[in-house]
């Protein structure tokens, strides 16, 4: 959110709590909700079928088998330094030496040593959002008894990625708190907020829609006015900020590489991709295996999914496909992407 934004906002909710220390949401006496495993959205099956590996140092030669290594063969290729990520795509092999390679594509092998085998998040949003505003827990931490009064382990410990119920909100000393049950609050630092939207102009009444909303790092999908899934996901950082505007998705592809800063301290190079929507140029939203810091600002402008998610929206947005690399035109045309602050 820009600064004058920001300071719009607070401006006009202090005003608001100088009226009524009270925003207009009702109270309610309900108990503390239990919370339980989310399901897994309908029909994700595996997830992305790979086995991913960062590559924990630089200039790391590349053999077309572990055979011409031990040979002495030269190398087909190196992996520069930087953040660099490859797919396993053959066995585990060990040569007469006892080293072992994996490969990572048809005829390319590289030492396991030079890598960090790695798991996927499991994280995933919801196909049966709440009704009215729910949130999941960013960063860990205590409930307060009511709004301003520092967690000290004496209220409900909530985990990262648990889904409460926004019941009420308040402004004190500048900062949003909302109320999750009764007696229990959490400062809105802690939270990543999900609120249905009404439709950006130009949008039809039965057109599908993605929206991000980059301040509170979550996305939502509708059907027309209906909100059908939600989820949280990480947008670019402060140097790489994801571009705002409404947009159509232009190109569908289930997997792919990326990669970028070639030649800078940032490079990243990142192999098979999982279920990218590319909606402006080389913006896209796309599965991310490489981390599990959903909720949090994390990319170099893409809109990072946890891949369960990624899945699910690749199945659901359009254009209508799930060839690997479907191009979106008039008459199978992108689903709708807004994103704004």
């Amino acid at each position: 959110m820009t600064n004058f934004f920001a300071a719009l906002v607070v401006a006009l909710l202090v005003a608001l709590a100088t009226v009524s220390p009270m925003l207009a949401y009702p109270i309610s006496t309900e108990p503390w909700p239990e919370f339980e495993p989310l399901t897994p959205p309908a029909n994700q099956g595996s997830i992305t079928g790979l086995t991913y590996a960062r590559v924990i140092t630089g200039n790391v030669p590349v053999y077309a088998s572990p055979a011409d290594a031990v040979a002495g063969q030269a190398a087909i290729r190196q992996l520069a330094p930087g953040y660099v990520w490859v797919s396993l795509a053959g066995e585990r092999i060990q040569d007469p030496n006892g080293t072992v390679w994996y490969g990572i594509n048809e005829a390319e092998y590289v030492q396991a040593d030079y890598l960090q085998l790695s798991t996927p998040s499991a994280f995933h949003g919801t196909d049966s959002p709440r009704p009215g505003r729910f949130a999941w827990i960013v960063f860990q931490t205590y409930t307060s008894p009511r709004p301003g009064v520092v967690p000290n382990g004496q209220k409900q410990w909530l985990k990262r990625y648990d889904m409460v119920s926004i019941l009420e909100e308040r402004m004190y000393d500048q900062r949003l708190w909302y109320r999750i049950a009764k007696g229990h609050w959490v400062e809105q630092g802690s939270v990543g907020i999900i609120a249905a939207k009404p439709r950006p102009e130009g949008v039809g009444p039965d057109e599908k829609w993605i929206e991000v909303d980059l301040y509170e790092q979550t996305l939502a999908a509708y059907e027309g006015d209906r909100l059908v899934y939600a989820t949280l996901v990480s947008s670019g950082l402060s140097h790489w900020a994801t571009v705002t505007g409404l947009y159509r998705v232009w190109v569908k592809i289930e997997r792919g590489k990326m990669s970028g800063s070639e030649g800078q301290t940032d490079y990243y190079y990142l192999e098979d991709v999982p279920w990218s929507l590319y909606f402006h140029k080389n913006y896209a939203l796309h599965g991310a295996y490489w981390h599990n810091r959903f909720g949090i600002k994390h990319s170099h402008g893409c809109v990072n999914l946890a891949p369960a998610d990624a899945r699910w929206l690749f199945e659901w947005a359009g254009p209508a496909g799930q060839t690997n690399y479907t191009v979106a035109d008039e008459e199978n045309p992108g689903t709708w992407v807004w994103i704004h602050e």
